[in-house]
């Protein structure tokens, strides 16, 4: 943990737009701003996030919290972890910090699986160049690849052996326990046996942007399914969270990086010496993957097999890459080779020629359209147009638009003018959906949280929430309501931990900010819970109304919270006095307004 007026300081120098913004785009209506979600699937925004309160809130799924709670939630981070990375970021530098019981543990496992793994990887290495690896040897001669980079890149070989890498961690201090958190040895149903997650493969260590080993991706040698195995999730090891090369991808100077389909292809790249390629890790190239690029790219290559399995992998990696402000070209090797093969055949400078006279994504997206229409018919022709300007529509900057205007002109023999048009109508109804969408789930929400055939637990919930929304809201609110509403009258402890930082606040600097108070919340759960208070709240015709909603939910809460010890109370005395109080809290009731 570290002391409040550092994490404040962190927070400050970090505004929560222009961090989220690193990661998904967004786009201003007021004071709020607007994207699709990164912690749902989702075609129309549900995500908000506010530049005066310094939160977000996603009216679809309910994530919620400040910019510390968005990092940990992107990354994996603990809280300490996404604080160092915040103050990284803003180059403040940071005392030691005193961590807590459970994420001291956490950070001791985690240290405990990068030296499994780290011994695994040194395992695979010397099994690859003993006899039992010579048929792996052999393939990786066939593929061309040299030792110096098997060797950079850590190649390995797993043993046939059912038990090969289990008895030599089991030899190396490694625990049961440990063994099976790390993925790499699999237990039997009967929970009597054990034995190596890869066996007679390939190994390809698989490195986090650090350089350390985090799991592996193995290759079959022999016949069998699946052709390649990746490691499971495990604490260390996310495949939708890392690209494979990306630790050496990032130290090159440019800014551009080929987006390739495996291990091979990478590997090939790199060793012809185009040192700037990545790859996924045997899943489709999705948010995730693009969120992480972003932080070392602005453009991307999409590099995939020309075949129709490939192109389609490369219209769904350009979606990803444009909805995350990329820079999208896309190279398709000749002869529907793939990139390795290509490289092994013609060489670096072959490949050099191709990749300079790589085309802008939307050529390729109406190349790809092209296709589908016999444009010598009227009908397929006007289809074709469409949908291709629909292409356009989603394109930001106006002269790209004009130049592919142009060229569609060329392909149908439609006036530009008319396409340009179409486009224009298009991206205007995408605005006003984009929206009226966001607006539209926000209402809706709204009206869940606060209908009449809400549940009586949700009603309780949401009384808390509206409780210590209009007190940090109101200091006057806050002055008369500490009289006779106290923390313990709450029925969340996160709640009666939250009223107490009202007052905290208040005595501090006499307001209280949103960001700042999740501050005091370390657990993404809380912080949620502390977001949420001040994401859907109530709207009052005028203070009146205000006052009447006010002491209707102080006293649905205190009675909330009466019968709850009433149902816990184990004598007729605890019962009586608790009636008593249930008198009071019954004609209780607080002004706010003058008159």
């Amino acid at each position: 943990m570290y002391p409040q007026h550092v994490l404040e300081e962190v927070r400050l120098e970090n505004d929560i737009v222009d961090v989220i913004s690193e990661y998904l785009p967004l786009k201003q209506k007021g004071t709020s701003y607007f994207g699709l979600c990164p912690f749902h699937n989702e075609k129309t925004p549900s995500f908000s996030v506010s530049s005066e309160k310094q939160f977000y809130y996603c009216f679809g799924c309910g994530a919620a919290g400040n910019v510390f709670t968005f990092v940990m939630q992107m990354e994996n981070d603990t809280f300490p972890e996404a604080v160092q990375r915040l103050a990284d970021r803003v180059h403040i530098t940071l005392p030691t910090p005193q961590y807590t019981a459970e994420a001291r543990l956490r950070q001791e496992q985690k240290q405990r699986l990068f030296q499994m793994h780290k011994e695994a990887g040194r395992f695979y290495y010397k099994k690859l160049h003993e006899p039992v690896g010579a048929e792996a040897r052999a393939y990786l001669q066939k593929r061309q690849m040299k030792e110096n980079i098997q060797k950079k890149f850590g190649i390995g070989y797993a043993p046939k052996d059912r038990q090969a890498l289990y008895r030599h961690l089991q030899q190396s201090g490694f625990s049961q326990q440990e063994l099976l958190q790390s993925g790499l040895i699999t237990e039997k149903k009967d929970g009597k046996d054990y034995f190596d997650r890869f066996r007679n493969r390939l190994m390809f260590p698989i490195l986090d942007i650090q350089g350390q080993v985090i799991g592996f991706g193995g290759r079959i040698l022999s016949q069998g399914e699946p052709k390649y195995l990746n490691s499971p999730e495990t604490l260390l090891f996310h495949k939708s969270r890392n690209l494979y090369g990306l630790n050496f991808a990032k130290n090159t100077k440019t800014r551009e990086m080929i987006l390739v389909e495996g291990y091979m292809d990478m590997i090939s790249l790199y060793q012809a010496g185009f040192r700037n390629a990545v790859a996924s890790l045997g899943t489709a190239f999705n948010q995730e993957h693009a969120k992480v690029l972003k932080k070392y790219a602005d453009s991307v290559i999409v590099l995939y097999d020309s075949d129709d399995a490939g192109i389609m992998a490369a219209q769904r990696a350009i979606g990803v890459l444009k909805e995350t402000g990329f820079h999208i070209k896309v190279l398709q090797v000749p002869d529907g080779k793939d990139p390795d093969e290509f490289i092994r055949q013609n060489g670096a400078e072959a490949f050099s020629a191709l990749l300079a006279n790589a085309v802008h994504y939307i050529r390729f997206q109406i190349q790809c359209l092209k296709k589908k229409y016999d444009l010598n018919e009227m009908s397929q022709k006007v289809a074709f147009t469409t949908q291709a300007a629909e292409i356009l529509a989603g394109v930001e900057n106006d002269i790209e638009k004009a130049v592919y205007a142009q060229e569609i002109s060329h392909i149908t023999g439609i006036a530009q003018n008319a396409i340009e048009s179409e486009t224009k109508k298009i991206q205007q109804k995408q605005e006003n959906t984009f929206y009226e969408s966001a607006e539209q789930k926000r209402q809706k929400s709204f009206q869940q949280q606060h209908s009449q055939k809400m549940t009586a637990s949700k009603g309780i919930l949401q009384a808390q929430r509206d409780i210590l929304f209009l007190c940090a809201s109101n200091v006057r609110i806050y002055e008369k309501m500490k009289e006779v509403f106290f923390a313990e009258d709450f029925l969340e402890p996160v709640y009666q931990r939250v009223y107490e930082k009202i007052a905290f606040l208040y005595e501090k600097s006499g307001t209280v900010f949103p960001g700042e108070l999740i501050n005091y919340f370390q657990l993404p759960q809380e912080q949620k819970l502390v977001a949420e208070i001040f994401a859907v709240v109530l709207e009052h015709t005028g203070l009146k109304d205000m006052e009447k909603a006010l002491n209707e939910e102080i006293k649905r809460v205190k009675m909330a919270k009466l019968d709850r010890l009433a149902a816990e109370a184990k004598s007729i005395e605890q019962i009586q006095q608790l009636l008593t109080e249930k008198r009071k809290a019954d004609s209780l009731y607080i002004t706010i307004t003058d008159g």
